[in-house]
């Protein structure tokens, strides 16, 4: 990954906060919407649990890779459904907020929403604190590269590789907040331009069909579960799964 950290130059030709393409607006919409931390470490202990019942004997490592394949595929059914997001306004976290605040903004934070939420249980399985702020920042720079990815766009380069974790690492010692509004903004200015209609679902204003959401969800959390897989290999968190 090679993403320049943006500076605080102003630009002329940002947009302003009235469209999805504003960074600010569209991510603070999205952390608005995400999964709590604690509903995220629910998931993901369920999980454990009942890979630790059925597979006592497997190590703590394939348990990990194990239950992260099932939040991948739980997810991605989700996303499959976008186009009826009224019908999940009670079942998924945020969905109503989203649908109640309406537009193009509220269209393209619920796009991304299911690969943030993902993520998330995904970074708890592998043993992050999600209380902390660098688990949550890890978990929108993962979804919303692996996002931009699918979609053919350069978020910086491939983060799903050796090289990637560690340049992850480092961005979130750094200036992450405002690599983060770089990569919204990306995302926002292709979701306005309806640029990628036959590659990105744009939420519940339109609907793209269960392929295409399920497909990029699948895509972003396979990513991810390689971002990890990584991470740990070099030493990332690690906790035993699905408590003691």
């Amino acid at each position: 990954m090679t993403t320049k950290v943006p500076d605080n130059t102003p630009d002329d030709n940002a947009p302003d906060d009235n469209t999805p393409e504003s960074p600010s607006r569209l991510l603070s919409m999205v952390r608005a919407i995400a999964i709590s931390p604690a509903d995220a470490a629910d998931i993901a202990s369920k999980y454990g649990h009942q890979a630790r019942r059925d597979h006592p004997k497997e190590s703590e490592a394939d348990r990990q890779d194990r239950v992260a394949k099932k939040i991948v595929k739980r997810y991605a059914a989700l996303s499959a459904t976008v186009g009826g997001a009224s019908g999940l306004a009670g079942v998924v976290p945020g969905i109503g907020t989203a649908i109640a605040i309406g537009g193009a903004v509220a269209d393209a934070a619920i796009s991304i929403k299911f690969q943030v939420d993902m993520v998330m249980c995904l970074a708890a399985t592998y043993g992050y604190d999600l209380n902390g702020a660098d688990a949550q920042n890890l978990a929108m720079l993962i979804a919303i590269s692996g996002s931009l990815e699918k979609a053919g766009v350069a978020a910086g380069g491939q983060f799903a590789t050796k090289a990637g974790v560690r340049l992850l690492r480092t961005y979130l010692r750094g200036a992450v907040l405002q690599l983060l509004k770089e990569l919204f903004k990306k995302f926002g200015i292709i979701f306005t331009r309806k640029a990628l209609e036959k590659a990105i679902p744009f939420g519940i204003g339109v609907a793209l069909g269960a392929g295409l959401n399920y497909g990029l969800t699948l895509y972003v959390g396979n990513q991810a579960i390689q971002w990890f897989r990584l991470d740990r290999e070099d030493g990332g968190p690690a906790v035993t799964l699905g408590g003691g």
